[in-house]
């Protein structure tokens, strides 16, 4: 089983919880330590109950809460880049357990696997994020500039997908942000608007179970437009999408907690991989 549910998602600041099989991993660090610990402590859980945290970029909204998370648990595997860490360094936050990250190549966490991809921001070294077991496929992909092949590559066949939708253009024209970060926004290095979200979902080789949108800009976005966005992409691709699961992550709420596959048990398991066998056997003679 893979799974994602997020404590907080938006411009001022991003945390989510990652189960990958059966340990938990928190995605960045963006916001207060006081309401992370009030999240886990509302699903059970405590830091201690932690196998690690994945940092996709240095930027504040992703690491607000890192320092003091790791004063409370110094020894907490930090899953990262080397220009994330060094950014970090830079910080002065210090890192005592560092597992890095490389592009393109495959991290084994025991019962699944994360694969790093770059992503377009103008952070030192940005990662998007690829999750798999056996059954199933989790990709992340938040903070990017535009949609590159590289991007949709690792995308294309994922179960749970989570990708940013930043802005609406009409409204950050007209939004208070000064005109340098309207810019750095729009830019090929900044964030994805809405209609970026079309570009990933119009080349998936497959349709996802779930869709996450993330990291919605409270001062130039709104969920009912990104759905707007979204409803001429859905007519045109007839009944393709009707059965994905759309969400949006909100900045002051808790998600809902969103899962693909399942733990099955070993007998189970057989008998399905017998059943597979058994219906291709069938085929093949029947030609």
């Amino acid at each position: 089983m893979i799974g994602i549910t997020f404590i907080g998602s938006g411009s001022k600041g991003n945390c989510a919880l990652l189960e990958l099989g059966s340990r938990y991993y928190l995605l960045d660090a963006g916001l207060s330590c006081r309401r992370i610990k009030e999240f886990l402590e509302d699903r059970q859980l405590s830091f201690e109950d932690l196998s690690g945290i994945f940092i996709t970029h240095e930027h504040e909204d992703h690491i607000k809460g890192l320092r003091v998370l790791l004063s409370r648990r110094n020894d907490l595997p930090v899953y990262c880049t080397r220009g994330t860490m060094c950014a970090l360094g830079s910080k002065n936050i210090e890192v005592a357990n560092h597992n890095e990250l490389v592009y393109g190549r495959n991290l084994d966490l025991g019962n699944c696997d994360c694969l790093p991809f770059k992503v377009p921001h103008d952070a030192t070294e940005p990662a998007g994020l690829r999750f798999s077991n056996s059954d199933r496929v989790m990709c992340l992909a938040t903070d990017l500039g535009h949609v590159t092949p590289e991007v949709i590559e690792h995308m294309k066949d994922a179960d749970l997908v989570c990708i940013e939708s930043n802005y609406d253009e009409d409204m950050l024209r007209s939004c208070s942000y000064p005109v340098w970060l309207k810019r750095r926004i729009r830019s090929p290095m900044g964030h994805l608007p809405n209609e970026g979200v079309r570009g990933i979902l119009s080349r998936m080789k497959k349709t996802p179970e779930v869709v996450v949108l993330m990291h919605v800009s409270q001062e130039s976005n709104t969920p009912a437009l990104i759905r707007e966005s979204l409803e001429p992409f859905f007519a045109n691709s007839g009944a393709r999408f009707k059965t994905a699961r759309f969400s949006v992550a909100e900045q002051d709420h808790y998600g809902e907690r969103l899962t693909v596959g399942a733990n099955l048990p070993t007998a189970l398991k057989q008998a399905l991989l017998f059943h597979d066998k058994e219906q291709k056997t069938a085929k093949v003679g029947a030609r």
